[in-house]
């Protein structure tokens, strides 16, 4: 059966709130330097400005905690306010201003005092790659994940982004080869990395091999949706269709409103209708 229309969308999009999903929001490490500075002109008019606050707000009032980091930037606050207000205006449905607000603060100088460090511009860098991509514009997406690994050369997340961004652009040997060199360095990788790794390699024909590593996927994660719609993609390749069937019937059980579960669908639906399947 022909799968010629599906350029195994595995690699598309992340949900945007799955932009969040990975971010510190509660602010540890550098993301935490961050007093309090007031935004109002008397003691007791505001709240004092604080990134753990703002943060923890984003998970519960993105709205309110748009108006607060608002509030903070247009009284000086630093950096951390600016990226309070752009993971709130993700929350929020303003997309395209948070991803142009994350790639603007990822590439901030750093060696200031209030300037964001390597590690923290390599986090904003992977916060806007991820937004881009939610976005469909996995060029713009590419560029932030490559401008982060410059300053975090082993950061998974980056390295998951980039290889996502170049599956959507189908620059199919270029994911298999910078995901088989992250795996190379650091071995212990999580489930995703090895998914989309099987994704590239089935994409250029290589079974055997992407068999493997989605059966690593699922060896590190046997419930993950991802992986189990990619094995069924490479069972139905390889006239399993019962198997295949199996996989994806497991993704509607595990995620059924999730993307894997609609390609799921589709997948079976395909299937049921191919008057050569068993």
């Amino acid at each position: 059966m022909c799968r010629s229309f599906r350029i195994s969308r595995l690699s598309s999009s992340l949900p945007v709130r799955g932009v969040l999903a990975g971010t510190a929001l509660f602010a540890t490490g550098s993301w935490a330097v961050a007093a309090t500075r007031s935004h109002g002109a008397g003691a007791g008019k505001a709240p004092p400005w604080s990134v753990a606050a703002c943060m923890k707000m984003v998970g519960e009032d993105p709205s309110g905690a748009l108006d607060y980091a608002q509030d903070a930037v247009h009284a000086g606050a630093g950096w951390q306010a600016r990226h309070c207000r752009a993971l709130a205006q993700l929350e929020t449905g303003d997309e395209a201003t948070a991803a142009t607000d994350l790639e603007a603060l990822a590439k901030l100088p750093t060696g200031h005092a209030d300037g964001p460090s390597s590690a923290d511009q390599a986090q904003l860098a992977r916060e806007a790659a991820d937004a881009w991509l939610a976005l469909g514009q996995a060029a713009r997406a590419q560029a932030c994940a490559e401008y982060g690994l410059a300053r975090q050369k082993q950061d998974q997340g980056l390295v998951i982004v980039l290889a996502r961004a170049l599956l959507e652009q189908n620059e199919t040997g270029a994911a298999r080869d910078v995901l088989t060199g992250f795996l190379a360095v650091v071995p212990q990788a999580s489930s995703q990395t090895y998914v989309l790794l099987a994704t590239a390699e089935r994409r250029m024909g290589q079974i055997g091999p992407a068999l493997g590593h989605v059966s690593r996927a699922l060896a590190l994660d046997p419930l993950n949706p991802e992986a189990l719609l990619e094995r069924g993609i490479i069972s139905e390749q390889q006239g399993h269709a019962a198997s295949a069937r199996q996989d994806w019937q497991q993704v509607l059980e595990l995620a059924p409103d999730s993307h894997e579960a609609d390609l799921a669908r589709q997948d079976l639906a395909v299937m049921a209708a191919d008057p050569d399947s068993p």
